[in-house]
């Protein structure tokens, strides 16, 4: 196995000779033959090991481990750092709290001893769980690559050379060569979504197909080389197309929307990638395609909220990411099917088809709605603006009122007349003034088919 192992190494250059090498090691059966094997290999190549362990003080028995893993490396001149995780809570989001504290331990002994490589023992049937778990869970493409042989990491690199191995081939070792190491006791738990996988769902796979475990490593592969192959194509249309602004940024739309939707698709990904994802705010499946409707609407000005007050703000061809400032515009504003505007703080309107419900922002899902069914008679774009004098709304065939001897009859408030909004056909047609009347112009007979639902929404 080792010279398996060493060649596969010296193949990617995962080192060089007289290198510092740092180790993540637990003390499990993965991590105790990474240090055997690397053992071997710094005898040839004149490496110098330092170990990194992390004592969560998950289980008692941990205790006693980071011991024995001290005593260890004293034994055999390996430098050793320890670190205990000393968070009195640690019931909610165990996993990746842990995970954050372990790197960043890693992270500052790289720092602290100039070190550029650090390795893990990760191996192919991580790589299984990995994959499964992110398709499970629903994920873009960019992360089902799964874990990465080599990536950046620090101020240098990971590296995981064990993902051509299998647990099965790395306990065999252990147990051949008499390697000490623990088994820790939570890993037979079912509560986390990974040990389900590995204890019923990946055995169940490799009894289907004994070659299963290399069929993903040969998967994530071609993920990672397709994904390579994206950025080269949607990099330098994005130096090309956005800028950054004081607010944010601001896209070129026009070229965008010349492409194709893989193009525009991946280019949305990326984008959000780039920009904003990396401060904590989610993008989803359901986002990208909505948004990638309104973008290819002809309607020149439209909104749509993302997460975390973030919107998109289209005006002619300019796609604009910024924070919601709350200076909502005056309006007017203009509507096409499955698109969405702020029109104030407090304010959201948008039109759906009777055959496809629009992806509302979370923000205003417990907001009061109303909702108008439109016919096909009624033309689009509709504009939505505040009332003029003059405005006439029709309330039968033969009679149109004044909206403002409305507001009169309603003993509307000035101010609340003010705000309120006109929602007009692209006939100039008045259609509804949401809260306080509808036209008979927008009320479908019974041979016109429905083909719209104007929902407007208010937080009161």
């Amino acid at each position: 196995m080792f010279r398996e192992f060493y060649d596969h190494c010296k193949n990617n250059a995962y080192w060089q000779p007289n290198q510092k090498l740092l180790l993540a090691i637990s003390g499990g059966v993965d991590s105790m033959v990474l240090l055997e094997l690397m053992r071997k290999a710094a005898q040839k190549d004149c490496l110098k090991l330092i170990v990194a362990h992390v004592d969560h003080r998950l289980r008692l028995e941990s205790v006693e481990e980071a011991l024995y893993l001290s005593e260890y490396c004293q034994q055999k001149g390996i430098s050793y750092y320890s670190k205990v995780w000393e968070e009195v809570d640690k019931s909610k989001n165990t996993e990746a709290r842990a995970r954050n504290f372990r790197y960043t331990f890693f992270s500052e002994i790289m720092e602290q001893e100039n070190i550029s490589t650090l390795l893990t023992a990760h191996h192919s049937d991580d790589q299984a769980e990995t994959i499964l778990m992110k398709l499970v869970r629903g994920s873009a493409l960019s992360n089902l690559v799964g874990i990465r042989a080599r990536r950046p990491f620090g101020g240098g690199e990971l590296i995981r050379p064990f993902l051509i191995f299998s647990k099965e081939q790395l306990e065999q070792f252990a147990k051949q060569s008499g390697i000490v190491y623990f088994e820790d006791r939570s890993n037979q738990s079912d509560t986390y979504l990974r040990n389900r996988m590995r204890h019923q769902v990946i055995p169940i796979l490799k009894q289907e197909n004994p070659n299963f475990l290399q069929h993903i490593t040969d998967f994530s592969e071609q993920l990672t080389l397709a994904d390579e192959l994206i950025q080269s194509v949607i990099e330098p249309k994005y130096e090309r197309w956005v800028k950054k602004t004081a607010e944010g940024w601001a896209c070129q739309l026009s070229e965008l929307r010349r492409e194709e939707r893989s193009v525009q698709l991946f280019f949305l990904m990326f984008f959000f990638q780039r920009t904003i994802v990396s401060q904590g705010v989610l993008i989803s499946q359901a986002q990208l395609q909505q948004l990638l409707k309104l973008l290819n609407q002809p309607a020149p000005q439209l909104m749509m909220d993302i997460e975390q007050g973030w919107q998109i703000v289209k005006e002619y061809n300019v796609v604009h990411l910024k924070k919601n400032q709350l200076n909502y515009k005056e309006g007017p504003f203009f509507l096409c099917e499955n698109e969405q505007v702020f029109l104030s703080e407090n304010e959201w309107l948008g039109l759906e088809t009777t055959e496809e419900k629009i992806q509302q922002p979370e923000t205003i899902k417990n907001w009061s709605e109303h909702s108008l069914l439109i016919s096909g008679q009624t033309r689009l774009p509709l504009t939505i603006r505040h009332r003029k004098n003059g405005d006439r709304i029709s309330m039968t065939p033969d009679l149109t009122k004044r909206v403002n001897r409305i507001f009169i009859d309603q003993k509307v408030p000035n101010l609340l007349r003010d705000q309120a909004w006109i929602i007009l056909s692209a006939q100039d047609q008045i259609i509804w003034v949401p809260l306080f009347v509808n036209s008979y112009l927008s009320i479908p007979k019974e041979t016109d088919k429905i083909l719209y639902r104007l929902l407007y929404k208010i937080k009161e």
